[in-house]
């Protein structure tokens, strides 16, 4: 989430769980260099072993899950520090689309959309996240080590029986962070994107967003509210009720990939001692296999496609703390300044 002013999220249009506890986190970490299935012998070091691992790599995954955290229920208590930010929080009637550049989300966010691409190599996992345009990438039963912060961390993963866990770490600050749910404003008495998710909202056309960049650039398959996913249609956004502020230095994300028959489950927890009390436990999301000629879904053909976030077509004003849509004319003699 890029900083201004407290915290500017980024943010595309089309946008709509065990719990762990922190002992298992330590034991996760541990796991790549002391546990029987980590280590160069490991699932996930060899080309022979692409045949013994699930499956997740034919076709591509989507989801029609929201992206943003929307069950108050699932809020952890808050740090002082972060109570007292939360308490002061503002919420922003229009939803904060992304800043001129188009700045990624960044991990979680990113992942919590589809379609998703699995692709292997030995002692390599990497996932195309296709609403994003970008890759992550994992290695495979290494030390986690140190890297310079990134959009999407420093990913390590191992095999605990059928399931694929991702530990991540060295997280740049510009990420988009949730802190939870809050109550957000009253719904707005006109039209606008306070009531994104609503009966008026219409459809990115098919190939990119209405906006780019933010809690989850939404991109080709964007799901969520407003967008044919579960909620569209429903009344409000669950962003216009999110908090979102700054991450710690130490914040640490723990993944678990499933295969349960044709959907695979995600299940995120964070961990960040300078906002929670205890690790947030994100709801589980399921994605469904597509697959070219057998179970292709609208304009998702199962192959994976470019997609590349240009430039936004807002401004955001720091002194209002509000966003302001350009004027179309005055958008179209930007681009063609820009060459595009």
């Amino acid at each position: 989430m890029s900083k201004r002013t407290g915290s500017v999220l980024t943010m595309a249009m089309l946008l709509g769980a065990m719990a762990c506890s922190a002992s298992e986190k330590a034991g996760s970490q541990s796991a790549n260099s002391a546990s029987p299935g980590t280590g160069s012998g490991a699932l996930g070091s060899t080309w022979a072993d692409a045949g013994k691992m699930p499956d997740l790599f034919t076709g591509m995954w989507m989801t029609m899950s929201g992206m943003v955290e929307s069950d108050e229920k699932l809020n952890v208590p808050f740090t002082p520090k972060a109570q007292a930010f939360a308490d002061a929080y503002k919420y922003k009637r229009d939803i904060p689309y992304a800043q001129e550049g188009c700045a990624s989300p960044g991990l979680p966010i990113a992942m919590r959309t589809g379609p998703i691409k699995f692709t292997y190599a030995p002692g390599l996992i990497s996932i195309y996240m296709q609403a994003v345009g970008h890759t992550r990438f994992i290695r495979m039963n290494q030390p986690m080590g140190k890297t310079a912060p990134k959009y999407y961390g420093n990913s390590v993963g191992h095999w605990e029986g059928d399931t694929l866990v991702v530990e991540t770490d060295d997280f740049l600050p510009e990420i988009s962070f949730q802190y939870g749910v809050g109550k957000g404003l009253p719904p707005a008495e006109t039209l606008g994107t306070a009531t994104l998710g609503g009966p008026t909202t219409t459809a990115a056309p098919p190939g990119g967003a209405a906006r780019a960049g933010g809690p989850a650039a939404g991109g080709p398959g964007a799901g969520g509210p407003g967008a044919g996913g579960p909620g569209g249609g429903r009344g409000p956004s669950p962003l216009t009720r999110a908090i979102w502020g700054p991450h710690g230095e130490h914040m640490h994300m723990v993944e678990r990939f499933r295969l349960v028959d044709q959907t695979l489950e995600l299940k995120q927890t964070i961990y960040d001692d300078t906002v929670w009390t205890q690790p947030y436990v994100v709801k589980t999301h399921n994605f469904r296999r597509i697959v070219k000629g057998v179970s292709e879904r609208g304009p998702f053909s199962g192959e994976p496609e470019e997609w590349v976030c240009t430039v936004s077509i807002t401004s955001f004003d720091p002194d209002t703390n509000t966003y302001k849509d350009k004027d179309p004319e005055e958008m179209v003699k930007y681009l063609d300044k820009l060459g595009r």
